[in-house]
């Protein structure tokens, strides 16, 4: 092969290596080329440098994370300081508002125990209050209402006679039931004599506690201002240096890990071109999915490359 057949086989090969030739295959003539294909994947991954490079990318994953974590740290500090009070008060401000709200519903489910508690105090006074009214309702109609149902139970009667001992025993449960919500009505009106100036002052204390605790924060949040405005004078131009001696570092492993990548695509472009050169390819594929008949070297470029670490 002269050396103008070379250099155009050279030509073909670097630039099918970097395709996935997924359709028709190119027309290099009738019958008399030979076609191969290689596993840029398998093949790279094999050579004797890969796991360095690995190890390298690894390296500059974890320094592209600890500048992300820096950078999300800093990144309020970076900018001027006028926009960085402005992002740091708003902020604050959610802060300071989740704060209160953690702390008013803390303060409201103490209360609502509170009047819970009352409440269970003054129903247990309201019915004591109207038990011997309500033991007399009770008195009043339990014996009748028993009676007929035990009439009903166990006497056998006519269909007419059973209808109206029902109906009476109906009408009975009805004046019960209405005698008891009209108690039931009082004992609500009574109970809500002492509850609603109890919910009145819980109402009170709440709203002077909020007024109290909302106080505390703003105290707290113009300290934190006057802290802050020292803290940022200096920050940003510190933080600014550490996120430069960082991308510095990831830059030199990013450089480090593409001459080892160059590196490998090289050799393995190399070993390509040399069994090309070797068998007389006229292409080598990637990858190809034509019904076309062509040589795997995959294997023979893995040997080769091997073979080159050991020399």
């Amino acid at each position: 092969m002269d050396r103008g057949s070379i250099k155009k086989l050279g030509l073909l090969v670097a630039g099918i290596l970097l395709l996935s030739a997924c359709g028709k295959a190119p027309a290099v003539g009738p019958g008399t080329e030979k076609i191969a294909v290689l596993d840029w994947q398998r093949a790279e991954s094999s050579h004797p440098h890969y796991k360095k490079l690995e190890q390298g990318q690894k390296i500059l994953k974890d320094l592209l994370a600890k500048r992300k974590a820096q950078e999300d740290l800093a990144r309020t500090q970076l900018g001027s300081l006028d926009r960085l009070r402005t992002l740091r008060k708003l902020s604050d401000s959610s802060y300071w508002q989740a704060d209160f709200s953690t702390y008013m519903v803390e303060l409201r489910e103490r209360e609502n125990k509170k009047l819970l508690d009352f409440t269970a105090q003054v129903e247990a006074d309201v019915d004591k209050q109207l038990a011997p009214r309500t033991k007399a309702i009770e008195d009043s109609y339990q014996l009748e209402i028993f009676n007929l149902r035990t009439l009903l139970e166990t006497v056998k009667m006519r269909p007419s006679e059973r209808q109206a001992v029902e109906a009476k025993l109906k009408a009975k449960q009805h004046e019960r039931g209405q005698q008891v919500r009209v108690l039931q009505a009082e004992k609500n009106a009574l109970m809500e004599v002492q509850l609603a100036p109890y919910r009145e002052a819980m109402q009170k204390r709440m709203a002077e506690a909020a007024a109290s605790y909302h106080k505390q924060l703003v105290t707290k949040q113009q300290g934190k201002d006057e802290r802050d405005k020292e803290m940022l004078s200096a920050a940003p131009k510190a933080l600014h240096n550490a996120l430069v001696l960082m991308d510095k570092e990831i830059a030199k492993q990013q450089e480090k890990n593409e001459q080892l990548q160059k590196r490998i695509s090289a050799d393995i472009s190399s070993q390509a071109m040399r069994l090309a050169h070797e068998n007389s390819y006229s292409v080598i594929f990637k990858k190809y999915k034509v019904n076309i008949k062509a040589d795997d070297i995959t294997a023979k470029v893995v040997e080769n490359l091997q073979k080159q670490a050991k020399e």
